[in-house]
């Protein structure tokens, strides 16, 4: 499957370009192309969103992310109320000395699954670090942490 013709600046072409070649081959329920519904280009990285066309448990979502596309879990939260299914969150990173240099944001609706795929293609490592110890600090005190990534264990993916 083609990937539509998406109109960004240069430095994120090349990077959508080689996500797209691989991404929807190993996720195809999550990331496929013909559902990308809209890209939010900002000056250090660019946002692309995807809804599910089956919306997936967060579950099923983190495993596939882990198992599938070989991503480190930085985070899965759940809200202080644990009888509700809206509201869980989750956080995926791919280990940029590979060369990949993108995460995955997930969150849950009332129906307790996910709808929408968040992926952030970035190209600094410097920037990537920032924004997911950013995304780590942004969620203290918003719920309850299942899997949290330390800031050791996650600085030394970027060494």
């Amino acid at each position: 499957m083609k990937p539509p013709k998406i109109e960004v600046a240069d430095p994120f072409r090349k990077e959508i370009d080689s996500f797209h070649a691989l991404a929807p081959l190993l996720l195809p329920e999550q990331v496929n192309t013909e559902r990308l519904r809209g890209i939010d280009e900002y000056e250090d990285y660019v946002m692309l969103t995807y809804s599910l066309a089956k919306p997936l448990g967060i579950t099923k979502m983190m495993d596939d992310m882990e198992d599938l596309m070989g991503l480190n879990i930085l985070y899965y939260l759940r809200p202080f109320s644990g009888l509700h299914s809206e509201g869980h969150q989750c956080c995926a990173y791919a280990t940029p000395t590979c060369g990949q240099m993108y995460k995955f944001n997930a969150q849950t609706r009332k129906d307790g699954l996910v709808h929408t795929l968040y992926v952030y293609i970035f190209t600094s490592l410097e920037i990537m670090l920032e924004c997911l110890k950013d995304d780590l600090l942004a969620h203290e005190g918003k719920g309850v942490f299942q899997t949290k990534m330390t800031y050791p264990r996650l600085i030394a993916d970027f060494m």
